[in-house]
């Protein structure tokens, strides 16, 4: 599997440069120093929210492969599947 960590500041740079160059391309008056802030401000929270978007996604697919691996090796006998029922008793055994 690919690493798909992106940073926060990566993510930034791309929105803001995306987002300008829309604009730009847009027959609006040329931006102003105060409609740059805003775009700065907006990114940074756009590449934020994103971010945290991407871990989840990344989260979530190792969780999955991982689960796949086990399905696979307990399949192939080399780990056993121990049910819930079995981990309790165990443990009320070791507490007795």
């Amino acid at each position: 599997m690919e690493n798909k960590k992106v940073s926060k500041k990566t993510l930034n740079s791309l929105l803001n440069d995306s987002m300008r160059e829309v604009i730009s391309n847009l027959e609006l008056p040329t931006p102003t120093k105060k409609v740059k802030k805003v775009l700065d401000r907006s990114s940074k929270k756009l590449a934020a929210v994103f971010a945290d978007i991407l871990k989840k996604e990344n989260k979530k697919a190792r969780k999955e492969k991982k689960n796949l691996f086990f399905v696979e090796d307990v399949l192939n006998h080399k780990k056993e599947k121990k049910s819930k029922y079995l981990k309790k008793n165990e443990s009320s055994v070791v507490m007795e």
